[in-house]
């Protein structure tokens, strides 16, 4: 039942319309990885590839795991179709559990799928030469579990959570990378990028660095690193299993 759960919501989860978006922004991501070298000519391969992924992947990643994490049940909700989700015969932690790997399953290739594309971009045939990109990948899909699991607690304890994530997303994982200080180890992105393990960028302009939250040095280690994002994403996901299993879900009548 389990896996029956997880393939269906998989399938529930890569419908065109939903993917569509997500595939052109990819794609967009390959050709600014192409036009770098133009715009930025004092950059060699490897700052071309680390600054695009990390300014774009890395951050559409968080954005794509905002929006299918509100996907497993917060949408339910509004759509008012939450009562048919539940009617299944199955224990609610389970249900939560399949969906949510479902979703986060779908980010992580979301993402990989980006990251191979700015490689092609940068590296045309030898993408998969690339010495960044098997890194990135493993950062890539730990980070869609560590936001999925934070994006779903949040959508189960907070109504319109999307405002919430997507402020989260976009302000908190720009802004506190870049602030001086420790404050950087409260960002999953800080982690997620001491995963990748990019090297160092002396020519990526000012703008871009604080895009690609290089303006504080961070003294993470990756190991340091896996070990938190883990922890977090069980966690947080220990407590929406709890959670979603006490209390009621009901459609919501304000939702139009």
């Amino acid at each position: 039942m389990g896996a029956y759960l997880y393939f269906s919501s998989v399938l529930e989860f890569v419908r065109a319309k939903r993917l569509i978006p997500w595939l052109l922004l990819a794609v967009a991501g390959m050709g600014l990885a192409a036009a770098w070298p133009y715009l930025n000519r004092q950059a060699d391969r490897t700052d071309q590839y680390t600054t695009v992924s990390a300014m774009l992947v890395f951050h559409v990643l968080a954005l794509a795991s905002a929006i299918y994490s509100l996907s497993i049940v917060s949408q339910e909700v509004e759509q008012k179709t939450i009562v048919y989700l539940l009617t299944r015969p199955v224990p609610r932690w389970k249900l939560l559990l399949a969906r949510y790997f479902a979703s986060a399953s779908v980010v992580a290739l979301l993402g990989i799928l980006g990251a191979v594309l700015v490689s092609v971009g940068v590296y045309k045939g030898g993408a998969f030469a690339n010495p960044l990109l098997g890194k990135d990948i493993v950062a890539l899909i730990f980070g869609a579990f560590a936001y999925g699991a934070l994006f779903l607690l949040v959508s189960l304890l907070l109504n319109r959570a999307m405002i919430i994530c997507l402020l989260f997303a976009f302000g908190w994982e720009t802004i506190v990378p870049n602030m001086p200080g420790e404050m950087y180890r409260l960002s999953v992105y800080t982690h997620v990028m001491a995963i990748a393990d990019h090297p160092s960028s002396q020519t990526t302009p000012g703008p871009v660095s604080i895009a690609s939250g290089s303006l504080t040095a961070s003294t993470l280690t990756p190991g340091a690193a896996y070990v938190t994002l883990l922890v977090l994403a069980v966690v947080l996901l220990a407590m929406s299993a709890a959670w979603f299993t006490h209390f009621e879900y009901v459609p919501r009548e304000d939702a139009e």
